[in-house]
C-alpha cells in the first residue's frame, strides 16, 4: 500500500484555536455553496469612507424612516431611526467622511446603525474605496464562482484571497521542489482562512466546516464505504457532492463535445500516470435523504500526488513565462484537476485552487476567469477532455480590460449562460440539449459546448 506523505502542518498557537472556536459558534448558511444567489455578504467597517446612491431622500415612514429617490425601484424602510437622525446621517457623506464619524454625528446608536446598513449597505450605500482597494490586489471575478455586484463578496474572504495571490509567487518559486511547495501552499491556505494577521476570519462554505478545517493541515483520512443490498453506504471520510449542474441533457451533450462520454457515470475510477485520483460512486451516509453521486479523493496521499501536482504547477508557469499560451492552458488544467481531485485540505480547496490558477492564467490571457462549475467537471471528467474544458473556458471567459468594463461584460455574459443553462435544465438527453444549444451558440459557448 502507498505510504502517505510526512507532513507537519504550520503551528498556529492560540490563533488556531481561537479560528477554531470562532468557527463552531458561527452558524452554517444552507444554500450558499455555489453562492450563486444575488444577495450583499459584504461588511461594512468604521473606517470606511462611503457614499450614498445619487438622489436619493429620508422621509418619514411608517415605523421610523424610509429611503427614496434616485434609481431605487421602491423606498427603502429604515424601521426604528428616526427621520432626523437618519436625514442628517445620508447628508454627512462627502466622499471624505467616514462610517464611524457619520454614525457619531447624526448620531445613530448602535442598533440602528445595524438596521441602517443592513437595510441600505450595497444597495442606496457604499464602500468605493475598500472596493477599488480590494480589487486592485485580486480581482473580484477570479475568487467567485459566477460573477457578480463586488458587494456580494464576503469582505475576509476577499482580503485574504489577495493575501495569498501577493504570496503566490513564493509558491510558484518552489514548485519544482515538492517538500518546499507542499510548506508554501500549507501557509497559503492559513492565509486563506486566517489572514496574514491571522486575525481575519473566513468561514467556508462547505459543510465541513462546522467540525472544524484545520488550516494548513493535509486531510489525510481515508472515505469508507459498505456495499449493502441497499446500495453504497458512506461510513466516514471525505466526499465531494458532484450532481450533474445544468440537468442529465446538459452534462450527457458536454460529455460528448468534450470527447469523454464516460463523465456522466454514476461509478468511475479516475486514475491518470498510474496514480489513483479517486473514484465517483452513488450512495448515501446516514442522515441522507437520498442516494446521491459523490467523489471521494484518493487517500492516503502520497508524495508521488504531491510531486505530480507541482510539476503541472512548474509547467504552467514556465510556460506562460514563455509565452506558450496552449501548453500554459494544459498544464493549468492539469494542477486545478490535481488539486481539486487531492482535496488536500477539510475545505477552502477550490477556492485556493482558483486563486493560484488565475495568477498564472492572467500572464497569457490578460485576466483570470470566474470559478464557474470547473470543479464540478474535473472531479468527473477525465484529464484530456478536462484540458479541452478548461482552455475553452479560458478562451471564453477570461475577459480583460478595466474592472468597471471587465465585470459589466461577464455579468453579461452570466445572464446568457444562466437564460441557456436554465433552459438545458428539462432536456432529458444530449440530442434535445443540443437543439436547445443550436438555437443560442453564443451561449452554449458561455456553457462549454464546443457546437463547431
Amino acid at each position: 500500500m502507498a505510504e502517505p506523505i510526512a507532513f507537519e502542518p504550520p503551528a498556529l498557537g492560540a490563533d488556531g484555536v481561537a479560528f477554531e472556536r470562532w468557527l463552531r459558534a458561527r452558524p452554517e448558511r444552507g444554500g450558499e455553496y455555489l453562492k450563486s444567489e444575488t444577495r450583499v455578504r459584504f461588511e461594512a467597517r468604521d473606517g470606511d469612507v462611503l457614499v450614498s446612491l445619487p438622489g436619493v431622500a429620508v422621509r418619514a415612514g411608517a415605523t421610523g424612516s424610509e429611503l427614496h429617490g434616485g434609481t431605487l425601484p421602491r423606498p427603502i424602510p429604515l424601521p426604528g431611526v428616526a427621520e432626523g437622525a437618519a436625514r442628517r446621517f445620508f447628508a454627512l457623506f462627502d466622499g471624505e467622511v467616514t462610517l464611524e464619524r457619520a454614525c457619531r454625528a447624526a448620531p445613530l446608536d448602535a442598533s440602528e446603525r445595524q438596521r441602517v446598513l443592513a437595510a441600505t449597505f450595497g444597495v442606496a450605500l457604499f464602500a468605493p474605496h475598500a472596493v477599488i482597494a480590494l480589487e486592485r490586489e485580486v480581482s473580484g471575478s477570479d475568487i467567485t464562482r459566477f460573477p457578480g455586484a463586488p458587494y456580494e463578496i464576503e469582505r475576509p474572504y476577499w482580503e485574504n484571497m489577495g493575501a495569498v495571490r501577493r504570496r503566490a509567487e513564493a509558491l510558484e518559486n518552489a514548485s519544482g521542489d515538492p517538500d518546499a511547495a507542499l510548506r508554501e501552499l500549507s501557509a497559503l491556505h492559513v492565509v486563506a482562512l486566517l489572514g496574514e494577521s491571522r486575525k481575519n476570519f473566513y468561514r467556508p462554505a462547505s459543510r465541513v466546516a462546522s467540525s472544524g478545517v484545520s488550516p494548513g493541515a493535509l486531510w489525510q483520512t481515508p472515505s469508507r464505504t459498505l456495499e449493502t443490498p441497499a446500495g453504497t453506504r458512506f461510513l466516514e471520510g471525505p466526499r465531494v457532492h458532484v450532481p450533474l449542474l445544468g440537468g442529465k441533457g446538459y452534462g450527457a451533450l458536454l460529455a460528448e463535445l468534450s470527447g469523454d462520454p464516460e463523465a456522466t457515470l454514476e461509478r468511475r475510477e479516475l486514475t491518470d500516470d498510474g496514480l489513483d485520483w479517486g473514484r465517483i460512486l452513488t450512495g448515501m451516509a446516514e442522515g441522507d435523504r437520498e442516494p446521491a453521486t459523490w467523489f471521494t479523493p484518493p487517500r492516503p496521499i502520497t508524495r508521488e500526488h504531491v510531486v505530480s501536482l507541482f510539476s503541472a504547477l512548474s509547467a504552467a508557469v514556465t510556460a506562460a513565462d514563455d509565452g506558450e499560451r496552449s501548453a500554459a492552458l494544459a498544464a493549468l488544467a492539469d494542477f486545478h484537476q490535481r488539486f481539486v481531485r487531492l482535496h488536500p485540505f477539510r475545505a477552502c480547496n477550490q477556492a485556493l485552487a482558483m486563486n493560484l490558477v488565475n495568477g498564472v492564467l492572467a500572464r497569457v490571457t490578460g485576466a483570470g476567469m470566474p470559478h464557474l462549475v470547473l470543479d464540478h467537471l474535473a472531479l468527473r471528467w477525465s484529464s484530456a477532455a478536462y484540458r479541452r474544458l478548461f482552455a475553452l473556458a479560458a478562451d471564453t471567459w477570461s475577459v480583460a480590460g478595466t474592472a468597471v468594463a471587465r465585470l459589466a461584460r461577464l455579468l453579461a455574459m452570466k445572464r446568457e449562460y444562466f437564460a441557456l443553462v436554465t433552459q438545458l435544465t428539462s432536456a432529458e438527453d444530449a440530442a434535445t440539449a443540443r437543439v436547445a444549444a443550436e438555437t443560442a451558440p453564443g451561449a452554449a459557448r458561455l456553457a462549454l459546448l464546443d457546437l463547431d
